[in-house]
């Protein structure tokens, strides 16, 4: 421990000596001006300006206007971003003297900006990896009541549930703990990854805003994110002046399972300083299928949260506390009913700076502390508790240009504790420690830019109860490319990245023994097991015009060491009973053994490792037909197999193909959906096949803009034909069908 210790905090005492290193003198030199404005001539205040070469950043103040100054005579290029806006990137020559440049932004429904793909915000567009934004216009329209239903029409996107409580998001059939979901960037510190009866404790409602990463994003973010990410941005503590109080609330009623919800947010400030406060709420009744009523599928959530911070020129610091408390059921074989009652402290700190003159541009500081429990009720009586407290801390440095070479250094540690005590304390307390340190370089041309970088991370997880500790060293490194065919006007790139990346055992992979209701197995881990080694290769083209947004991405991922689930015959663990009893230092009989002598109703799997292929496609095109009239369509697939032998892996999703259209007069939009799942076949082990079907949407929005408020009204009916469907990636899809006709009201207002 002690070596963990004092590496963490040599490896961010480096880092933060680098920061005090960056007040240098100010560069001398010519400046550049200009004035960011819409489609039509309308100023576009707040608009993010950056100088590339040299990850300079400003905003535009209210009329549109920006400046620089202290630049070097020569070529640059400036790329402007707005939230729903097409990012435009101009080359401009500054000289000795004052140059200028105005630049107009057009409307773009699918290329927002993405501020958690690189360590320098980035556009969308722009991005080495694909990757989809949920804009606060979007979550109107989408809104659901978890962030795994929310999600699953994006593509690449599936939804993991055990009844609607704990729905979470899949991503290219990656799922636990291959896929990271984040509050702010920082770790959620619950359960979710864990089991399938695990949900993430945050309300939807309360984004502003939710980005998701398709792909490996290891080397900024571990080895957690060896799928992809989820990054849900509240916005808790403030980043940039508030003056005018900015805030929101989002209203919802739906008719199946009678779902009620509202969240809201405010900030209150002076110019430098700033607060955050909101909160909010939701609940639902057990939802009806085609087929009737899933008893015990309930849920209810509140949430509080209040932050505050200072906001200089080129720098900010602040803090935040929320409070998360939710209950929702389990619908399950045995008799009686189990819940599960999450509870979350998220305790957060943030300082960073930006613009800066020295040797750093800019530098962001973090510390997230989590205190998460939860407990699983049979009726009133608890079962098991859960507690799962974590540590995070991380330092991003982004040094001064040299050249055509800009980037980033970083270092990051994590401590966990967990326990469970009760009937499915199916593993002992265990510690993990974690420190990392990493790597993030840029060179660009006019037409090209090149990024690699490298993450080095060193893990320690300590069980109790005399089971064998683990210690992993991996190497993450990544390699990506953008480029810009000359005469296209930026409207049209090709994206690729090569990653290499890891992701060491989960402890449930390493310790868990014993009959796990959460998984509808008897689980049987191994404490011998290797870090999961991918190489993967992603190839996106993307293009806009006038009329068209559109995206096309070929993946391949092979995971040497890919740990599943392996079934296990009666038989098969009878005859091993002794080397299990061996291996975690018990006898079968204390772990909760059945009549049967094969450990009651749940059939047995142990956590075992194979190389494996994941490949696929995916799609995405918005298509203006006429000035009223748009389409819309997504299409993705993956296939993913055992290298040994071509058998398909576990749960793994369907091709889908949505499609829709929509019309648009003045304030109001009408349209409809349609998507299409077909069925999957290709099976693993016992798994059952499902079939393929079609389900229909409809939806009318109304938006009213007032000044700077802007409020809408959303009426959506989902599974419009109520039509009886299973979802392949939910647990208990062989017992119970999907959520039949659902219409849903959303009001939410922004100022």
């Amino acid at each position: 421990m002690a070596r963990y210790t004092a590496t963490r905090f040599s490896i961010l005492a480096t880092l933060l000596a680098f920061v005090a290193s960056a007040g240098l003198a100010f560069a001398q030199g010519g400046s550049l001006t200009g004035t960011v404005t819409r489609a039509g001539g309308d100023p576009m205040g707040g608009a993010a300006v950056v100088v590339e070469e040299l990850r300079r950043e400003t905003r535009t103040a209210a009329d549109g206007t920006y400046r620089f100054d202290g630049l070097a005579p020569g070529e640059y290029h400036v790329s402007v971003r707005a939230e729903g806006y097409s990012s435009r990137r101009t080359e401009v020559s500054v000289g000795s003297a004052a140059a200028t440049l105005d630049i107009e932004v057009d409307l773009d429904l699918h290329f927002a900006e993405v501020l958690s793909v690189s360590p320098n915000p980035k556009a969308q567009f722009e991005s080495y990896q694909p990757t989809s934004v949920l804009s606060a216009e979007d979550l109107a329209r989408q809104l659901q009541d978890t962030i795994g239903a929310t999600l699953q029409a994006e593509p690449g996107v599936t939804m993991r549930s055990l009844g609607p409580g704990p729905a979470r998001p899949v991503i290219r059939g990656l799922d636990g703990d291959r896929v990271l979901v984040m509050q702010d960037g920082q770790r959620m510190g619950d359960l979710s990854s864990q089991s399938g009866d695990h949900g993430v404790p945050v309300n939807p409602a309360s984004a502003q805003r939710i980005e998701v990463v398709r792909g490996p994003a290891t080397l900024l973010y571990g080895a957690n994110a060896i799928g992809g990410l989820v990054n849900i941005v509240t916005d808790q503590i403030p980043t940039e002046k508030v003056t005018a109080p900015p805030g929101s609330f989002t209203f919802n009623l739906g008719s199946n399972s009678t779902p009620a919800g509202a969240a809201g947010d405010v900030h209150i400030g002076n110019g430098r300083f700033a607060m955050h406060f909101g909160g909010g709420g939701q609940r639902a009744d057990s939802y009806f299928t085609p087929d009737g009523e899933v008893a015990n599928s309930q849920s209810r959530s509140g949430f509080v949260n209040v932050g505050g911070g200072y906001t200089g020129d080129k720098s900010y610091a602040g803090f935040s506390y929320g409070y998360d408390d939710t209950k929702y059921g389990v619908p399950v074989l045995e008799e009686g009913q189990i819940s599960l009652t999450p509870r979350r402290h998220a305790f957060s700190a943030r300082t960073g700076g930006q613009g800066l003159d020295g040797l750093l541009t800019s530098y962001r500081a973090t510390l997230g502390v989590r205190r998460y429990q939860h407990s699983e009720l049979g009726g009133t009586d608890v079962g098991t508790t859960f507690k799962n407290n974590t540590v995070e801390g991380e330092v991003l440095l982004s040094h001064k240009p040299a050249g055509r070479l800009a980037g980033s250094i970083g270092g990051w540690f994590l401590n966990r504790e967990f326990s469970a005590e009760g009937e499915e304390a199916l593993s002992p307390p265990v510690d993990q420690k974690g420190v990392a340190a990493f790597l993030y370089e840029e060179v660009a041309w006019p037409h090209f830019t090149f990024q690699f970088g490298g993450r080095r991370d060193r893990t320690s997880v300590e069980p109790a109860g005399g089971l064998p500790g683990r210690d992993f060293t991996e190497f993450s490194t990544s390699v990506g490319a953008l480029f810009r065919p000359r005469g296209a006007n930026d409207n049209f790139v090709i994206a690729a990245s090569v990653a290499r990346a890891a992701r060491n055992p989960a402890l449930e992979e390493l310790y868990f023994f014993g009959p796990h209701a959460g998984n509808l197995t008897y689980e049987i881990g191994n404490p011998d097991l290797k870090a999961e080694r991918a190489n993967g290769f992603d190839l996106s083209l993307r293009g806009r015009t006038s009329r068209v947004r559109s995206e096309l991405t070929v993946f391949y991922n092979r995971i040497d060491d890919f740990i599943f689930r392996s079934p296990l015959s009666d038989e098969e663990f009878e005859e091993r009973e002794e080397e299990f009893d061996a291996r975690f230092g018990v006898t079968h009989d204390e772990e909760g053994e059945g009549e049967d002598g094969h450990g009651g109703e749940f059939p047995f799997a142990e956590y075992q490792a194979t190389d494996a292929t994941l490949w696929g496609l995916e799609g995405h095109a918005d298509v203006t037909l006429t000035s009223a009239l748009g389409a819309e369509f997504t299409w993705d697939m993956v296939r993913a197999e055992r290298v040994s032998d071509g058998q398909a892996l576990p749960r793994i999703p369907p091709m889908r193909l949505m499609g829709g259209l929509r019309y648009t007069s003045g304030p109001l939009e009408i349209g409809g959906n349609v998507t299409g799942v077909a069925k999957q076949d290709r099976v693993f082990g016992s798994e059952l096949p499902t079939d393929g079907y079609a389900l229909l949407r409809f939806h009318a929005t109304y938006t009213r803009q007032s000044n700077r408020t802007v409020q809408s009204v959303t009426a959506r009916l989902d599974n419009a034909g109520n039509t009886l469907y299973r979802n392949h990636l939910n647990y208990l899809k062989d017992l119970v069908p999907e959520v039949g006709r659902q219409f849903r009201i959303v009001y939410s207002v922004r100022f």
